[in-house]
């Protein structure tokens, strides 16, 4: 379904929270303890493409929603004060949890990590956005656990860049019960603005995706 005054994307009718935990809950991915998809090139991509925040990171407070194994996070925590991770799926975290000791993790929901009132200054948030049933849980989420002046960033499909494919139909990311929203540039800066969060930085992409930075005001 396509909103009419916005353009957001969204499937219609919407998969139950039920549904939604059980695709994620214990063998998305086909993760264990002992085992990651590309485990390997997994930590060497995150490596690399951890450098690219070190001016957002260093020697401040952060978490990763959506964290899948903890490999973005364990690259970001050497530069970071402390790392938290959180993600629905239990196979994931588990595997993080073994792997990179050093950070904490929560197998859970983003609204039950939400109510731990924990406060961070650094948000990543890596293909998140569109699992979620809804915007609003992300962005109270989002409003409940960063300082002020915290950044966070964002990439997640974009649904107006110029190489989505206009027949909707044939963009592999259009794939419930896991991807279930989508927004294109100007409605998702509309969203964060409606919650207190400017744009920062945006990078351009040649891929149909959003990479960018907002800032909480106040």
């Amino acid at each position: 379904m396509r909103c009419s005054n916005c353009a957001f994307l969204f499937v219609d009718p919407m998969p139950t929270e039920a549904v939604i935990a059980a695709y994620y809950a214990t063998t998305y991915r086909g993760a264990c303890a002992d085992f990651y998809p590309k485990d390997r090139s997994r930590r060497w991509r995150a490596f690399w493409r951890s450098l690219w925040f070190i001016p957002y990171v260093y020697h401040r407070d952060i978490v990763d929603l959506g964290c899948g194994g903890g490999h973005m996070l364990s690259a970001l925590c050497r530069f970071a004060r402390s790392g938290t991770g959180v993600d629905l799926s239990e196979n994931s975290i588990a595997f993080a949890r073994r792997s990179f000791p050093e950070q904490r993790f929560f197998a859970e929901d983003i609204e039950a990590f939400a109510k731990r009132e924990l406060r961070f200054d650094f948000v990543f948030s890596s293909e998140l956005l569109e699992h979620l049933r809804s915007p609003v849980m992300f962005m109270e989420t989002l409003r409940a656990i960063t300082r002020p002046n915290a950044v966070v960033y964002l990439s997640a499909p974009d649904a107006g860049h110029r190489a989505t494919p206009q027949n909707l139909a044939a963009w592999p990311d259009i794939c419930p019960p896991e991807h279930l929203q989508w927004f294109n540039e100007t409605n998702l800066t509309m969203l964060f603005k409606q919650y207190g969060f400017i744009p920062l930085r945006r990078h351009k992409t040649t891929q149909p995706a959003h990479s960018v930075f907002f800032r909480r005001v106040g």
